[in-house]
């Protein structure tokens, strides 16, 4: 058995090289949904309780934005620029208004991979 610890700031990298393109490299400049068409891997699909938070419904494909900010830029909310933007024309200082479109607590370790492999004399 394989055991990888993931990192906050691993998690978009993760995601895309070992989940949504099967095992399989992502040519620069390259749609997440091409990649996927081309290694016949279906659309990763939403699902859960706090969808709505985040402006999405159970069954909506995820797309590259998407997990660009959930998981590369560390949790920052789908709308967070808008977010932003709304505080500043509020007045709030930018720090605040950053923070505002920013999800949960940060943590180091969001997750751990465990992948079982056969012995070779199988």
């Amino acid at each position: 058995m394989d055991i990888a610890i993931i990192r906050a700031g691993q998690m978009y990298r993760y995601y895309l090289r070992q989940v949504l393109v099967g095992d399989g490299r992502r040519p620069a400049r390259t749609s997440l949904r091409r990649v996927q068409e081309e290694a016949d891997v279906p659309a990763g699909r939403w699902m859960g309780r706090s969808l709505a938070v985040l402006g999405l419904t159970a069954g909506d494909v995820v797309t590259d934005q998407q997990l660009r900010k959930l998981f590369g830029e560390r949790g920052r909310h789908l709308y967070a620029d808008r977010i932003k933007a709304d505080q500043l024309d509020a007045g709030k200082p930018p720090r605040k208004a950053w923070r505002a479109g920013a999800l949960g607590h940060r943590v180091t370790v969001v997750g751990v991979d465990l992948v079982f492999r056969p012995q070779p004399t199988v």
